[in-house]
């Protein structure tokens, strides 16, 4: 073999070692749905980009019990309105890419996972068992609602091996310049291959003229059957705002029914009531999904919110594009028809 050969193969030797290394790859959801919704006064009739993204994430292998992970998500708006777009109204209008969805880098290997980026907080806990996740009735429009943000910007998290379906997380949010602004999440979950159990703490440190911490905490529970699902959860949260005496107590219970193959009926009802007179609301959703290609979800989805006099909770307003906020005390209800596509690429 010459000189030149020897070169060649072993260049071909190095780059399939370095592809057999890494591995990347390119996905997207693109959520669009047509909805009537009615405020409480009156209605109209909105075309949504609902959390629709697109990322790029992957790992390469340093060695044997040692990855570097990381993902980069965008969250995109299909219909190029802006603002709100489900992604977390960032400005953009007439754009494409709107705001940041979990992004991180981070480390893997058997000691578990460590991450910086901006990822979930209440997100962890919420989308647990969540039938109407960015549609209308998504349980994030009652249990998002009272200052315990869904993502996190500037978060450090770890979360342990699993351990016979059993794992430990931890998140941090450093105060970064403000005394007392700091605040962490600290999550238990088990999976089997039919049970989904969370339990979750939060504090959220001392912000503005706050001179109290607010807490949370969440117990979850999802159970998955070939033909049915049932589930749902309860959060607590005390001193709402930083406020003495204000606390929040919300549940949400549902389940899902398939139909045939392809079809899955679905319905769930959630509630949060406050220690402030007439600040209480419900939610109820029922809603059809029909997978129509391996990729395609197609669905029809009626979502209802009963306010008391003293809030004003949107039906549309977790994950969803044009959200409406009816007045106080008025109790808004959507109609919904829409379509999910979604893909993941291995690029290498």
């Amino acid at each position: 073999m010459n000189k030149l050969n020897v070169i060649t193969a072993s260049s071909y030797i190095l780059c399939c070692s370095y592809l057999q290394a890494n591995e990347v790859n390119i996905y997207g959801l693109g959520h669009l749905s047509a909805d009537n919704v009615d405020n409480g006064l009156t209605s109209s009739v909105y075309v949504t980009s609902n959390s629709s993204r697109l990322g790029i994430n992957g790992e390469f292998t340093i060695d044997d019990n040692l990855n570097v992970i990381f993902q980069y998500e965008s969250g995109i708006d299909l219909t190029g309105q802006g603002g709100n777009d489900g992604n977390g109204g960032a400005e953009s209008s007439g754009q494409l890419f709107t705001k940041t969805r979990p992004s991180y880098i981070g480390f893997q290997g058997e000691f578990g996972k460590a991450l910086i980026g901006h990822m979930p907080f209440l997100d962890q806990w919420a989308n647990d068992y969540n039938l109407f996740a960015d549609q209308i009735g998504d349980l994030g429009n009652l249990w998002e609602a009272s200052g315990i943000p869904g993502r996190a910007d500037n978060v450090i998290y770890y979360k342990s091996p699993d351990y016979s379906g059993m794992s430990v997380s931890a998140s941090y949010v450093p105060e970064e310049g403000i005394n007392d602004a700091d605040y962490y999440l600290v999550k238990g979950s088990y999976t089997n291959d039919k049970l989904k159990l969370g339990l979750a703490y939060t504090n959220l440190g001392k912000t503005g003229l706050s001179n109290k911490e607010q807490t949370g905490y969440a117990l979850t529970i999802g159970y998955y059957d070939d033909t049915y699902s049932v589930g749902g959860g309860f959060q607590q949260e005390n001193e709402v705002n930083g406020i003495s005496n204000n606390d929040r107590t919300s549940f949400t219970l549902g389940a899902s029914l398939n139909i045939g193959r392809k079809g899955k009926l679905k319905f769930q009802v959630a509630n949060s009531s406050s220690d402030i007179e007439q600040s209480d609301a419900t939610q109820f959703a029922i809603g059809y999904d029909y997978k129509l290609a391996q990729h395609t979800v197609i669905y029809i989805a009626y979502a209802l919110m009963n306010n008391d006099d003293n809030v004003n909770f949107s039906i549309n307003g977790k994950g969803h594009g044009d959200k409406v906020m009816p007045l106080l005390s008025d109790d808004p209800s959507a109609l919904s028809i829409g379509v999910i596509y979604h893909f993941d690429y291995k690029v290498m």
